[in-house]
């Protein structure tokens, strides 16, 4: 778990993160217990030494695995993992929202800016491999990306992140609102 643990240490944004909690194993298993899961280990080591993480905003997730032609992305921003700390990132509320959503064989584990999960099958051939959840996507919506939680992890790699200023940022405002913006700059002048 040597190397899960420095990887961990090198994306977690821990200028962020307010707990630092540890669980037992007590407190896996109960949680395992009451969501009938059996967890792996790279994963449990994560739940007890970490959760309820953000990830430096200069790294992103990149399958090795490729992906459908509908799949745009060839690289993830992972905006916070999900753990057992009581806050808005917690684990058990997690699945419970998304139980009736996602199909019955995945749980959350992450969620990704816009609203898109990132799920670990729970039992059969997908037991313990990682996926994404394209929440508006129609049809097949659920694909593959990792077959351990470990090599989830292992595969998040350091981007070159532009700062915002003014000469990058483009705003999208739309028809409407931009030709309200015009009118209503010329009647201030």
């Amino acid at each position: 778990m040597e190397g899960l643990k420095k990887k961990l240490d090198e994306i977690v944004d821990f200028d962020i993160k307010d707990i630092d909690t540890i669980w037992d194993e007590a407190d896996i298993k109960t949680f395992e217990e009451n969501h009938n899961l059996k967890l792996p280990q790279d994963y449990v080591f994560y739940l007890k030494h970490y959760g309820n993480d953000y990830i430096r905003e200069d790294f992103r997730f990149i399958p090795l695995i490729e992906l459908p032609k509908t799949i745009k992305q060839t690289q993830f921003e992972i905006d916070s993992f999900y753990g057992l700390n009581n806050d808005e990132n917690r684990l058990d509320d997690k699945i419970n929202i998304y139980q009736d959503i996602l199909p019955g064989d995945l749980f959350p584990i992450a969620d990704l800016p816009g609203g898109d999960l990132v799920c670990m099958g729970k039992q059969g051939d997908k037991h313990n491999k990682i996926y994404i959840w394209f929440h508006e996507m129609d049809g097949e919506n659920v694909f593959l990306v990792c077959d351990s939680f470990g090599n989830f992890i292992e595969n998040f790699k350091r981007i070159n992140v532009e700062k915002n200023t003014l000469d990058n940022v483009k705003l999208n405002l739309g028809d409407k609102l931009n030709d309200f913006l015009k009118n209503a700059s010329k009647n201030m002048k």
